[in-house]
């Protein structure tokens, strides 16, 4: 079962990282926060893999890391497939937002990307229990958390801010917002 929950966080890990948001995100440059958050990830994912081999871990939760790891994915995946002809710019790019998305998983949570991100390392502490992946959990829940807040400044500053401020008192940050659903009846 410890083969299986590393293999399936690292087809996580690769489909998000290799497949999805390279071919995804219409950014010019890179901005340094994202390559360092890229370094950043390779040492947490090299550690994750390192304790998923070492130890010999609970089977409650490898379970439980198994149901956040596909979780994880599929709230990406769905996010990706909402967003595919928006041309969505990488976290922390300068440039204004093009568009407010309020379909699919954005009619639930503002920022399903980074949420998924969040559930990725949220599945690696799981699966481990190790103090150490608290600390990727912590830094890149940090990290995602900034990218999010700033990415509702440029739609503050934006032509779209009344729309995106209406958008924000029906939707989560990163969870939905409870109650939302009998708002917009």
């Amino acid at each position: 079962m410890d083969r299986l929950v590393l293999i399936v966080g690292l087809l996580c890990y690769l489909t998000k990282a290799m497949v999805v948001v390279r071919r995804h995100f219409s950014s010019a440059t890179t901005p340094r926060e994202v390559r360092f958050g890229i370094i950043a990830s390779y040492v947490g994912l090299a550690a994750f893999i390192y304790l998923m081999l070492r130890d010999k871990h609970a089977i409650a939760a490898l379970v439980a890391a198994l149901a956040i790891f596909v979780a994880s994915l599929a709230l990406f995946l769905w996010a990706a497939k909402t967003t595919r002809s928006k041309l969505l710019k990488l976290a922390f790019d300068p440039e204004s937002p093009g568009s407010v998305v309020r379909t699919g998983p954005y009619h639930y949570i503002r920022h399903p990307f980074y949420a998924s991100y969040i559930l990725f390392w949220l599945g690696c502490v799981v699966a481990t229990l190790d103090p150490l992946m608290l600390v990727f959990l912590g830094a890149f829940s940090a990290i995602n958390v900034t990218a999010a807040y700033r990415e509702e400044r440029s739609f503050e500053l934006s032509p779209f801010a009344e729309e995106y401020m209406n958008y924000r008192k029906t939707t989560g940050m990163l969870w939905p917002k409870l109650g939302a659903a009998e708002q917009q009846s």
